[in-house]
């Protein structure tokens, strides 16, 4: 019995030594209101309404001096998925969006559309004139896989134009109209084709049906009809 006790105080003391560094990381508020997890440095801060239904994962920024601004922009900015109870990252994102609770990104953003169980989540990163990265993301425990959707549906968007119009176009996803993942991993939005500072372009209504088998995910456009540009 002495021993069995012996084993079970060195097992509590070995997990109180752990606790505090798991829980150094972990995600609180600051004075803006925001949620930021880790500190100096390796110091992250979550993109206000990127975070799951679950509240437990959300899309996070750094930089390569931590969430220092004094000479925006910050160098090395890295967007993130994370765990927000202990501030795990589970994948890298496309973008460079950051934003401090005082000053943010010009002319970039960072959106999520998550499904509702908050296992998958999409990735919209735009800078002024593109979607730098368009990316599904599933997770599976301590980490994400990472499909790439600007890959599947640019081309398909591209043939539909006459052949003298398919050159030297930017590609964006338009956030300011519904971007929607359900539970049975349809994907709806609009995303658009055109010459940067013209003043037309070639916009489509898009449908994305993915599904995950032995936890690789894969993607099939099903639907794709032009609309009218606002």
């Amino acid at each position: 019995m002495h021993r069995a006790l012996a084993v079970l105080l060195v097992v509590l003391a070995s997990y109180a030594l752990r606790t505090p560094a798991a829980l150094a990381q972990a995600c609180v508020t600051d004075q803006h209101g925001g949620l930021v997890c880790g500190e100096g440095n390796a110091a992250m801060r979550v993109v206000d309404d990127t975070i799951s239904p679950s509240k437990d994962y959300a899309f996070a920024w750094r930089g390569a001096q931590g969430l220092s601004v004094s000479d925006p922009p910050p160098p090395g900015v890295e967007n993130l998925l994370i765990r927000v109870s202990d501030g795990a990252v589970l994948a890298k994102l496309g973008g460079e969006y950051w934003a401090t609770g005082e000053m943010r990104a010009n002319r970039y953003e960072l959106v999520a559309a998550w499904s509702p169980d908050s296992r998958s989540v999409v990735e919209v990163a735009n800078s002024r004139w593109d979607s730098d990265s368009f990316a599904y993301y599933r997770i599976d425990g301590a980490a994400a896989v990472k499909l790439d959707l600007r890959a599947l549906v640019e081309p398909v968007m591209t043939a539909r134009l006459p052949p003298r119009k398919r050159q030297g176009n930017s590609f964006r996803v338009r956030t300011d109209l519904p971007l929607t993942l359900d539970a049975r991993g349809r994907l709806r939005f609009t995303a658009m084709l055109y010459v940067p500072k013209s003043e037309t372009s070639n916009d489509y209504e898009v449908q994305v049906n993915i599904r995950t088998t032995g936890g690789k995910p894969s993607a099939q456009v099903v639907s794709m009809r032009r609309v009218k540009a606002d």
